[in-house]
């Protein structure tokens, strides 16, 4: 029994160094992947980032359960209840865009990202109102600021003026917008064959400014228009309410109208 046990102790050292053997011959197969991994990671530092929100054409609340999706990648994101999205991962240069809703809606629009830096959007939609086309811009940008988005950040942001959005302005189908104005407290004055908001410019009244899509327009064009195919109306009834982008001439001292049309 002695002589046995002798022998027997050996095969355990030898049982461990070949179990150590086949333990590293099996281990190469995974060794490429783990350098690939380390090669991919500084390309994937290197790639664009997307991020940004989805809000209502006709009220300005979060949409949950669009699609935003890069065409010829396979990353995507939904936007969640709070209606944000971020995808990371994508090649840059000029992409296609592309916003989907289940049947309802498809859109697409081309985008430029830049490699290392995170393009942020704003995207505003009606998935209940398919003849309005979906807005795409880049957030804060100046094309924002003078575009619907631009209109529903400001609403958001409590800007001293009277906001009309298409819900409210659809909840007043058949409104001239000369009674819209004055419920604004707004007074309009026309002539022959033509009308200009007036506001208060301290002790006298003076000419508002006109502006639609973030253009400006004489002010007697304002009787050109219809509540019916308006998406919001701003109303800044004294010119230091006025935003910076809107203030120009008499809009610096008076207070200015800002129109925004259906898309």
């Amino acid at each position: 029994m002695y002589h046995s046990d002798v022998k027997r102790q050996p095969l355990q050292p030898i049982f461990l160094l070949l179990l150590s053997l086949a333990l590293i011959t099996a281990a190469p197969p995974f060794a490429p992947a783990q350098q690939d991994s380390a090669r991919i990671l500084p390309a994937q530092q290197d790639s664009a980032r997307l991020s940004g929100s989805v809000r209502s054409s006709l009220n300005g609340l979060p949409i949950s359960g669009v699609m935003i999706a890069v065409q010829g990648s396979r990353v995507f994101d939904v936007s969640n209840s709070v209606g944000l999205f971020a995808l990371a991962g994508l090649p840059s240069g000029r992409q296609t865009l592309r916003v989907l809703y289940g049947d309802s809606l498809s859109y697409e629009k081309d985008i430029m990202l830049q490699r290392g830096q995170t393009l942020m959007l704003a995207v505003l939609l009606e998935v209940e109102a398919l003849e309005l086309t979906p807005i795409v811009v880049e957030a804060q940008s100046a094309r924002a600021v003078r575009s619907l988005a631009g209109f529903y950040d400001r609403k958001t942001w409590g800007r001293f003026g009277r906001f009309y959005t298409l819900q409210e302005l659809q909840q007043r189908r058949g409104l001239p917008l000369r009674s819209l104005l004055s419920e604004a407290g707004v007074w309009v004055g026309c002539g022959t064959g033509y009308c200009i908001p007036l506001g208060s410019g301290g002790p006298r009244q003076c000419l508002m400014s006109l502006y639609l899509d973030g253009m400006r327009l004489p002010a007697d064009e304002i009787g050109l228009f219809r509540v019916d195919e308006l998406a919001g109306v701003e109303v800044y009834r004294r010119g230091f309410d006025v935003p910076l982008e809107f203030q120009w001439g008499s809009g610096s001292t008076c207070g200015a109208v800002l129109l925004w049309r259906r898309y």
